[in-house]
């Protein structure tokens, strides 16, 4: 027995459980011995601790010992050995000595089955972690039976719930009308070996509760010697999100193509009306860089608002920051889509303008700007001057007041009227709130 053992690569002995938390050799075959680099006759009537057993090690083999005696019972267990700068594996069964206070055992190197597995569980853990890091459903498809295999994640974008059984016929009712053949083709292009067996594709799923998810599945198809297909192995991620901002973005930029070309064609507007009231290039220049800059000032706060919306009080305090201590601003909070946001900066910047050429900022007087909702959804502006005296039409005629009508009668979709009072002016200007319905809201 002893040369079939050391013929195996097998360690084997007999020890003795000690009262002092120690083991003593009481027999030992070649390959024990050369663990500890001695002969069998030099291991046998040592000490564990003798042999330079460490405490840890010493201390778990004790107990295992008498647990073992205890029970009467033999017993297995893996432990970890450090042998010279590495560690080994042994895989032991103890069993007991009728009668007495020993076992008898043998240990078996399991070190490279060991290091294996450990490797692999290290791999798992690290593949785990990168499925949680970047959301990647794992999927397998066995081409011979057409069974199918899906981690949790993978079925929870087909609504399925963990535990449930999927299959590639799931897979292709889930599959989008509109996506289903070109997948499909895609698919059986993978099998057939193009591009290596690859299968890469983004396409839309249907889920039992009608929701529509965007799907990125990536494969690989592995073959035999053969050539023959026998599995498919992938990863899928749902790009709902990433295609809803690739969708978004493509709006974005029409709109704002949109917004773009609107703007030119006011100020191009705006540039026409202001030549051919101007009688030389400094007072042209003058009066077109003052209503350039209340666009700017308009642009500013609809750009804080991602072009969505505008409040009516920051407009109308923006444009009339030059003149703040002589204005009274009041009504409810109002927002503004930009086209009408536009508008009425526009508007709030020539109706300043008008009154510091002739009414309430070119001598003492002072400007209340209110504004309330009724009935609801529309809104009732009022510019009133006071501390002018008498007005005369005359005084509010010129582009400024052209512009104000084509404003609120256009952009706005409203209507004005201009009251000249014994003590100043007064415009009320009406007009329907638009919402907005996104950014860039045309």
């Amino acid at each position: 027995m002893a040369s079939l053992l050391d013929a195996t690569g097998i360690m084997a002995g007999v020890l003795e459980l000690r009262d002092d938390d120690d083991v003593l050799y009481v027999s030992a075959n070649r390959n024990l011995s050369a663990l500890f680099g001695l002969t069998p006759d030099e291991v046998v009537g040592k000490t564990g601790r003798e042999l330079g057993l460490g405490e840890r090690e010493l201390t778990g083999g004790v107990l295992s010992l008498r647990e073992t005696l205890s029970s009467q019972q033999i017993t297995h267990f893996e432990h970890p050995r450090r042998v010279g700068d590495a560690v080994a594996w042994f895989y032991v069964t103890i069993a007991p000595v009728a009668g007495e206070a020993r076992v008898s055992f043998v240990s078996v190197d399991i070190t490279a089955r060991k290091t294996a597995e450990l490797a692999a569980e290290r791999e798992r853990t690290r593949l785990a972690m990168a499925l949680e890091a970047t959301a990647l459903g794992l999927w397998e498809y066995n081409l011979k039976t057409l069974e199918a295999t899906w981690d949790e994640r993978t079925l929870g974008f087909y609504g399925l719930s963990p535990g449930e059984v999927p299959s590639f016929k799931l897979y292709r009712q889930r599959l989008h009308p509109e996506d289903r053949d070109r997948t499909i083709k895609a698919y059986d292009a993978a099998i057939a070996g193009a591009e290596g067996g690859k299968f890469l594709i983004e396409h839309r799923i249907v889920g039992q509760d009608g929701l529509v998810r965007w799907i990125r599945n990536m494969g690989q198809v592995v073959f035999h010697a053969n050539g023959e297909a026998r599995r498919m192995l992938g990863t899928s991620l749902d790009i709902s999100a990433e295609v809803a901002a690739q969708d978004r973005q493509k709006l974005l930029m029409a709109e704002l193509n949109h917004r773009v070309k609107n703007n030119l064609a006011t100020v191009q507007s705006i540039a026409v009306q202001t030549a051919r009231r101007s009688t030389d290039m400094t007072q042209f220049l003058d009066k077109f860089e003052g209503r350039l800059v209340a666009l700017a000032r308009t642009h500013d706060v609809l750009t804080q608002n991602a072009w969505a919306q505008a409040s009516l009080k920051a407009l109308i305090q923006r444009e009339l920051a030059s003149f703040a201590a002589r204005v009274h601003i009041a009504g409810p909070p109002i927002e503004l889509a930009a086209p009408q946001a536009l508008a009425v900066g526009l508007i709030t910047h020539e109706l300043a303008t008008n009154a510091a050429k002739y009414g309430a900022f070119r001598c003492e007087g002072a400007v209340s700007v209110t504004w309330e909702e009724t009935p609801p959804g529309v809104v009732r502006l009022v510019w009133q001057e006071g501390g002018v005296g008498q007005t005369e039409p005359s005084a509010s005629g010129g582009f400024g007041m052209q512009l104000i009508r084509r404003l609120t009668a256009g952009d706005l979709r409203g209507s004005h009227t201009v009251e000249h009072l014994a003590d100043g002016l007064r415009v009320e200007i009406v007009f329907p709130i638009e919402r907005a319905h996104g950014p860039l809201s045309p």
